[in-house]
This record gives structure tokens, C-alpha cells and sequence, in this order.
């Protein structure tokens, strides 16, 4: 449940201001056991304590003043948690790879926003994330947890996980649609990599001024069953700019139990080197549980007549709702590589072109 927090202080410097005025305390707590193995030369397999198999753990504070007049003024902090040790998250100040900073204590590296709203849509600046991001999120069972089901496109793009705008941007301003369009919403994001005007890459006369200058556009319909949604994106760098598209959808199946199913298509280029993926899955609700299932191909294209490595990921795994805060999960993955590729669930190293297989336990909590 999430505790509303009224600051009793305010309240005695503005009487007035406590009815209009919230501060909420969220959070997740998701820790789970889990076995990876890999295969052939030098592989390794590993016993672990891991978190966020189902969400991704954190702890946020967000608020919202009531302005009058549809207008509103909001807040969001939110920093992403270890549950299996207690640390925290690197966060990245200014969207390039000499900015990452903060590995192992608590920053707000998941969200830091603060934002104005109203008839006209809403206004939001600061950390966020990424319009790019979006579908790969929502159009997998898994989402981008760190389970051994989660989104292997984002696990293995270019433009995913490892990359400095591949989930959030800093210094950013974005806008929000508003939802009284029909269906119709949409995000825009311009996000600054600051370097001055006379930055230049280290030990060269190159400019990188540019560096970490994030632009993306995101936008998509539903009608409560049938959701699709495009969006597109570029981080300039000096090196080879970063580009990442993506096209997702979904629909409800109400005859067949409600169940859910899902794709996307993701394509991406970091300077001459290309990928792509694309991914299937259903989310089918069985009781007070629900059954995941999702297939992910990924491909890499290097500059040249050279093979392409490439990773297939299946994986399937079962949710049961204690209450409506609380749940146990399950997942079983098994990925293959091919070309080369030398992929593997975490944990675990898997020699080229053979696979990886992994089990994972664990409980969630929201608060």
C-alpha cells in the first residue's frame, strides 16, 4: 500500500495547503534465488541471491500540488535498490560514459523529475525515462527486470542496457500528450550531454560538444484491447551517433481468458554496427496467478561479409498474487547462440555459439 505522508510543519505554515498537497512513499522489494549455467569451453554456472526477477526494486517519494484551474505542479525521486545486499544503482549525470557515477550507493538514478501539468498536456525536467525505452518495456511479460526472462533486446542491443541513454536520459526536458485525445498519446524528450563549445575528445582536436545530446519522439493509440505504439531516438557522440526504433503492440483476447499478447520490432544502429530483434510473448491470467511466455531473436551486424552473431531467448514462468501487494514467481530460460555469439543469463559464461540455461524463485513486495 502506498503510504500518503502530510508534513505537519506545512501544514502549520499554510493552513490551507495540506488539502491540496500530497506526498506519497512507493516502493518494491523483489528478491529471488536463482541458478544459471552455460556450456562448452570455460563455462561457468553460479548460485545466487538476486533481485528484481519480477519488478525491479526501489523506493521513491513522489508529490503533487493541486494549483487550481486543471493545473497541477508534481514531483518524482525514485532510486533503484539491491534487495539481495542493500546497495543501490550507478546513475549517470550527463548521458555519456564519462558520467557514470554513484555504483553501489542510493541515487535517484530511476527517476529525478519535476513537472507542471495541465489541459495542455504536462511539462516534465529532469531524469526520466527515454522515449525509445517505453516499448520495450510494455510489450514484454517480462519487462526489463533483472530476471533471467527479461527483454533480451535490451539485455544485448546496442542501444539497451549498457548504453547511457538506452533506459533514461538526464538533464532532460520532456512533454507529455494530454489523455483526453481519443486514444491517442505521445511523449517528446531533448535531453543535453553539456559539454561546452569547446569540449573536444581527449588527446584529439575532434569536437564532442554534442556528446550526450539526446532526441526522441514516441507515439501510439488504444482503445482499452488493442494497444500499439512507434517511437524513435538519437544520442549524438563524436564516435558514432546512437540510434534506436522500435514499433510494439497488443491486444486482449477476452474469449480466451483475457490473455494478453504482445510484440515488438526494434531496430539500431551505434555508428557503422546495426541490430535488430524482435519479440512475442502472452501474459495469460489463471486465477489469482498469471502465466509468462516469451520468444526473443537478436542480431548483430558487423561492417563487413561477416557472420552475424545471434541470440534466441525462450522463457516462461508463473506469478501467483498472494494479495494484492505480494507475490511468488517462478521462470525458466533457455538462450542459444549462433555465429558467434557468446550470450549468456546472468551469472553464467557461455562459450561461443552454445547455450545458456537458467531456473529462478523468488518473492515481490510493493509497499
Amino acid at each position: 500500500m502506498k503510504t500518503t505522508l502530510v508534513a505537519a510543519a506545512a501544514c502549520l505554515a499554510a493552513a490551507g495547503a495540506c488539502a491540496q498537497t500530497s506526498v506519497q512513499v512507493f516502493g518494491v522489494l523483489d528478491t529471488a534465488v536463482t541458478y544459471t549455467t552455460g556450456s562448452g569451453f570455460g563455462s561457468t554456472h553460479k548460485w545466487q541471491l538476486t533481485n528484481s526477477g519480477n519488478s525491479f526494486s526501489r523506493l521513491g517519494f513522489r508529490g503533487t500540488e493541486d494549483l487550481g484551474g486543471g493545473l497541477a505542479a508534481s514531483f518524482w525521486l525514485e532510486a533503484g535498490l539491491q534487495s539481495d545486499n542493500g546497495t543501490g544503482f550507478a546513475t549517470n549525470s550527463n548521458n555519456q560514459s564519462t558520467g557514470t557515477a554513484g555504483a553501489g550507493t542510493i541515487t535517484f538514478n530511476r527517476r529525478s523529475t519535476v513537472s507542471f501539468s495541465g489541459p495542455f498536456g504536462e511539462l516534465r525536467l529532469g531524469r526520466d525515462y527515454t522515449p525509445t525505452f517505453w516499448n520495450t518495456a510494455l510489450y514484454d511479460p517480462f519487462g526489463t527486470g533483472g530476471g533471467i526472462g527479461a527483454n533480451q533486446l535490451y539485455f544485448s542491443g546496442l542501444g539497451g542496457l549498457l548504453a547511457p541513454t538506452g533506459t533514461r536520459a538526464s538533464n532532460s526536458v520532456g512533454y507529455f500528450l494530454p489523455p483526453n485525445l481519443g486514444g491517442f498519446y505521445g511523449q517528446a524528450m531533448f535531453a543535453m550531454g553539456e559539454n561546452d563549445n569547446r569540449s573536444l575528445l581527449p588527446n584529439t582536436l575532434i569536437s564532442n560538444r554534442d556528446d550526450g545530446n539526446y532526441a526522441g519522439v514516441r507515439l501510439g493509440w488504444t482503445n482499452g484491447t488493442f494497444n500499439v505504439t512507434g517511437a524513435t531516438g538519437k544520442t549524438k557522440y563524436a564516435t558514432g551517433d546512437l540510434r534506436v526504433s522500435n514499433i510494439g503492440a497488443s491486444y486482449i483476447f477476452e474469449s480466451l481468458w483475457g490473455m494478453r499478447l504482445m510484440g515488438e520490432y526494434y531496430t539500431e544502429s551505434l555508428g557503422p554496427v546495426d541490430g535488430k530483434g524482435a519479440l512475442v510473448g502472452i501474459n495469460l491470467p489463471v486465477g489469482a496467478g498469471e502465466i509468462k511466455a516469451s520468444y526473443a531473436r537478436y542480431k548483430r551486424e558487423p561492417v563487413g561479409n561477416v557472420p552475424e552473431p545471434t541470440s534466441d531467448k525462450l522463457a516462461v514462468g508463473y506469478v501467483y498474487n498472494l494479495s494484492k501487494r505480494t507475490a511468488l514467481y517462478g521462470t525458466l530460460a533457455y538462450l542459444r547462440n549462433k555465429n558467434g555469439a557468446t550470450q549468456s543469463l546472468a551469472g553464467s559464461i557461455t562459450a561461443p555459439n552454445r547455450a545458456s540455461r537458467g531456473t529462478e524463485f523468488g518473492i515481490r513486495h510493493n509497499f
